[in-house]
């Protein structure tokens, strides 16, 4: 996905000093947070995301989560906490998953 367009999307739903963390990276801000999710897309190309389940309450959600191939064959589950801000952006974001 082309930089611009990725950039776009992330403002439409995560508040702007969003705070991102999993097992490789801590981060803070939309460019930051678009620079890790395109190392993705360049190292995993096709790959994705398929939300299996997901809970949320005040302001608080969780999703169990499948990564997914190109071929959509499973690579890898986790889950993921987040933290809402007041206008309903994702602000805060934890992804658990095994590191190999």
């Amino acid at each position: 996905m082309p930089e611009t367009e990725r950039l776009g999307r992330l403002a439409e739903t995560v508040a702007a000093e969003v705070s991102y963390t999993d097992p490789h990276v801590t981060l803070t801000g939309i460019p930051a947070f678009s620079e890790y999710m395109a190392g993705f897309q360049t190292n995993l190309p096709g790959a994705g995301f398929e939300i299996r389940e997901a809970a949320g309450h005040h302001g608080r959600t969780l999703a169990q989560w499948n990564m997914v191939g190109g071929d959509k064959s499973v690579i890898g589950t986790g889950v993921s906490f987040a933290e809402l801000s007041d206008d309903g952006k994702l602000a805060r974001i934890t992804g658990f998953f095994a590191v190999t």
